[in-house]
């Protein structure tokens, strides 16, 4: 039977925000999911799911509240028909729009919420704004400290630019005197639309390692909680766990666009575009036969690509152990190929978790703890 990781559902591609780095290239289209793509979901995909999967179901691509909760009260009844009991239902919003109303939805049926705040004031106006050119850390703020209040602690996407390297007290103080305690970073990369990062040709991993080096140790003298997910992984994998790219196989993600079209491997891959594959279309769940979508040729020679890839990545890299084989997603973006290795992104998101890690290890050894600590931070609240 099937088991994905990862089942990401675009119930539509339009933005409410402009974001500067944003790589939608359709964020201007208000199309939503119609009731016949998710019967289909429900019909055709749910039902090929292992019964005791634990995939991860989430709402992604635009922004999802824009479109009304209603329209979410029907598809989560539809969809929960046939998928399996423990599927987890997330939802990645800019927090413009997830009021009250959001959040009660949320605590009904179990949904986790991810926000997209990148650090403080200064850092996230600059880039995330309003389609009139304002800034949306107000806003976004505003909706944090409501799921607080509604015992919801939201897991925070912070998109870094060169400037927030040399702001580590500033982003940890955001942090910690907001009790955000799980984060994840990314960087401004090339991606769909977006054809040019902010961090050009430059070499900013060592740059990258300190800052999150920096945070890491800031959370250890005072006792804040700071989880960041992308050096945990390397420590849960360091610690024994299994390393597992869900981005080389075919299968493991899938990701369902609002008109019904359907792709795998990474999700960005919606966006990427590459004539010998079709612009990674691999079908449409309305319109063709999901037994051919699942073993179609092309799908079946674009996982051979990217195979063929990670074994490069296997002989030339020494990170592989903690990565697998990177993104295909932004090997085709940047180097123009599925058949290679390192990226920017591997450069500045995987290699800088890994020396971080290792520095904080190395530091901690040498740091006694309760030299700092004068009054650990606790966290009880039950996280959804």
């Amino acid at each position: 039977m099937w088991r994905p990781a990862l089942i990401v559902l675009q119930p539509t591609p339009f933005c409410n925000i402009a974001c500067d780095y944003c790589y939608l290239r359709h964020r201007d289209d208000r199309t939503v999911m119609g009731e016949e793509v998710v019967s289909a979901i429900r019909d055709r995909i749910f039902p090929r799911i292992a019964r005791d999967a634990t995939p991860t179901v989430i709402w992604h691509a635009g922004e999802p509240t824009t479109v009304p909760i209603p329209w979410y009260r029907n598809a989560y009844n539809e969809l929960r028909k046939t998928a399996p009991e423990a599927t987890n239902f997330s939802l990645q919003s800019n927090g413009i729009g997830l009021g009250r109303e959001w959040i009660q939805f949320a605590q009904q049926t179990g949904t986790q919420i991810g926000l997209s705040i990148d650090g403080p004031r200064e850092f996230h106006d600059a880039r995330r704004k309003t389609r009139n050119g304002k800034g949306t850390w107000s806003l976004a703020m505003q909706t944090l400290r409501e799921l607080q209040q509604a015992r919801i602690h939201p897991n925070v996407v912070t998109v870094l630019h060169p400037r927030s390297l040399g702001a580590v007290d500033p982003y940890f103080q955001f942090y910690r005197d907001n009790d955000i305690s799980h984060v994840s970073f990314s960087i401004d990369e090339s991606e769909g639309r977006h054809a040019t990062s902010s961090f050009g040709a430059g070499d900013y991993t060592e740059a990258i390692t300190g800052f999150l080096f920096g945070l890491m140790k800031r959370a250890y003298r005072e006792g804040f909680p700071l989880h960041i997910k992308e050096v945990e992984r390397i420590a849960s994998i360091l610690a024994g766990g299994e390393l597992h790219n869900e981005q080389i196989g075919a299968w493991d993600v899938l990701v369902v666009a609002a008109n019904g079209d359907v792709t795998t491997f990474s999700p960005e891959f919606m966006e990427v575009r590459s004539q010998a594959h079709r612009n990674f279309n691999f079908g449409n769940i309305l319109t063709d036969d999901f037994d051919r979508i699942f073993s179609s040729a092309l799908v079946a020679r674009t996982e051979a690509e990217i195979r063929r890839g990670v074994d490069l990545c296997r002989a030339r890299c020494r990170y592989f152990e903690v990565c697998g084989g990177g993104a295909p997603s932004n090997k085709m973006q940047e180097n123009g190929s599925l058949e290679s290795a390192e990226t920017q992104f591997c450069r500045f998101s995987v290699q800088p978790a890994a020396e971080a890690f290792r520095s904080m290890i190395h530091w901690a050894r040498q740091t006694p703890r309760d030299r700092f600590i004068s009054s650990p931070r606790h966290f009880a609240e039950p996280r959804i």
